[in-house]
């Protein structure tokens, strides 16, 4: 009794789409694991030649400049707040300038006081860090870090759609690379049907054709050398069985 011959994989293109799983941390799809084991093992391969693979294969999730998005969401978050603290400053430095306009002008009575003089100068009164001169430099200050922030944030976040950007056009390239090589490997183990049967023929017609040329190539350089042999010689009748040879596989 024959035996069963065992399906034969294919360790070489196993090894392909090996390396890129890990490469690119796709190893346990399902996918590509159940994939990976019929093209090792060389079962099922009629099954997986049904599918296009530049469709399957899965898409890697894009994590790059994971270190800058994080610096620009910290940064987002900081700009946020600090944008309100310049109001809230401005606005504790009116309440301290008018508590000490108030204790001012009710011990000088008799004096004409004008509430933006008292703010600029105190009159020891008001404390100078709630001077007027003091609250706009502590504006202008926390204003500049609102707009450093903003633009480090803008900076930071194209950085990372550029190399983003450029990430997925490798990653895509090598993973369409891999699946075209899956294809091209995979599509001999598909069931003839009326597409592929034309496909096959077509090329079965095309090779006949180059081989008809070749072979009438070849018939006249024999016919051509066989002039310069006598009809006697054992190589001249070697070359005219060669010639009908030849003649036979063009018809």
């Amino acid at each position: 009794m024959a035996r069963t011959r065992k399906p034969k994989g294919n360790t070489e293109i196993a090894a392909q789409l090996q390396s890129w799983a890990i490469t690119y941390g796709v190893s346990d799809d399902a996918y590509v694991s159940e994939l990976l084991n019929s093209i090792e093992s060389g079962e099922d391969l009629e099954y997986w030649s049904r599918y296009d693979n530049t469709e399957l294969l899965p898409h890697r999730a894009n994590n790059a400049g994971q270190s800058q998005l994080k610096i620009s969401e910290a940064l987002i978050s900081f700009r946020n707040i600090m944008v309100f603290v310049p109001v809230a400053f401005t606005w504790a430095g009116i309440s301290q300038a008018t508590t000490a306009f108030s204790k001012y002008t009710s011990s000088n009575a008799s004096k004409i006081a004008n509430f933006f003089d008292f703010w600029e100068n105190g009159y020891g009164v008001l404390n100078r860090f709630w001077t007027l001169s003091n609250i706009a430099r502590v504006d202008f200050f926390l204003l500049s870090l609102v707009i450093l922030a903003s633009t480090f944030i803008s900076i930071l976040q194209t950085q990372v759609r550029k190399n983003r950007r450029a990430q997925d056009e490798k990653v895509e390239s090598d993973r369409i690379r891999v699946a075209l090589i899956l294809n091209r490997y995979l599509y001999q183990f598909r069931n003839p049907t009326p597409e592929i049967i034309s496909q096959r023929i077509s090329q079965a017609i095309r090779n006949l054709s180059t081989t008809s040329k070749d072979l009438a190539k070849a018939s006249k350089s024999i016919e051509k050398n066989a002039r310069f042999i006598s009809n006697t010689s054992p190589v001249r009748s070697q070359l005219e069985s060669i010639k009908k040879l030849l003649g036979k596989l063009q018809k």
